[in-house]
């Protein structure tokens, strides 16, 4: 057996990411600020838990700590995310701060723990969830954009730096998702069911993922069934940014 740490764990791609682990018979830690959430977790999967925020350094030592005393840690997903929205000129340097400590400092943070404590063994598996808001931006997500740009860039850096030690890492980058932080973004009293449309028409498929199928995307990444695939980014976005521009489907 093996362990695994999935941050941002409780809701969305983060509990389906768990519990497509754990049907591979894998031991997980999942982590999240949401102590009901993780607990709802552990209850329905059987994982460790561990409360606490990404953006301090001191919570990815403690779930991996709990990781290895079941098994060798061997896979980290870094998934905690916030929506953050303004533009350059809208933005606060609390809102600023706040983005990048999560979205940037948080999966910086996972991943050198996750690289410490799988050096030792010779191989390991990070996926760190980023964003195809890292080339293709939505209107004022100053922030967000360009933390999940960072993302890349160190999943890259890192999948160079370690690949001679074993160790793989690499970046997903969904499209629009059904999860509740899309979901929280819905003005008050809409009709969720065609607020999801609408978001999902930016897609070809003409709708938004499921947390369940970027989550087997990312499994797939983890497992030794993607061996020799390191340093890559991964879209799983309904072919969104495939389309160089937003036309009606053709009619056969």
């Amino acid at each position: 057996m093996i362990s695994a740490v999935v941050t941002g764990a409780a809701h969305g791609l983060g509990a389906a990411v768990v519990a497509a682990l754990v049907s591979a018979d894998v031991h997980v830690v999942a982590t999240d600020i949401d102590d009901e959430g993780l607990s709802r977790l552990a209850s329905e999967l059987g994982v460790s838990t561990v409360v606490g925020g990404v953006e301090d350094p001191s919570s990815h030592e403690t779930a991996a700590e709990v990781a290895e005393r079941t098994a060798p840690l061997a896979w980290w997903v870094n998934n905690a995310g916030i929506d953050v929205q303004g533009a350059a000129h809208e933005i606060t340097p609390a809102s600023l701060e706040a983005a990048l400590r999560v979205l940037q400092f948080g999966p910086m943070y996972g991943t050198c723990t996750a690289v410490r404590r799988m050096l030792p063994h010779g191989r390991g598996s990070i996926v760190n969830v980023s964003s195809i808001q890292a080339f293709a931006l939505w209107p004022r997500y100053f922030a967000y954009g360009a933390a999940k740009a960072a993302v890349v860039a160190m999943s890259r850096s890192v999948a160079v730096d370690y690949a001679p030690y074993g160790i793989r890492c690499n970046a997903v980058l969904p499209g629009s998702m059904d999860t509740p932080m899309l979901r929280a973004t819905l003005s008050p009293g809409a009709d969720v069911s065609e607020s999801l449309r609408q978001e999902g028409a930016i897609s070809p498929m003409g709708r938004v993922a499921s947390p369940t199928e970027v989550a087997a995307v990312i499994a797939f990444l983890l497992s030794d069934a993607a061996s020799y695939v390191s340093g890559a980014e991964m879209v799983v976005d309904g072919a969104t940014t495939a389309r160089g521009f937003p036309t009606p489907p053709i009619t056969l």
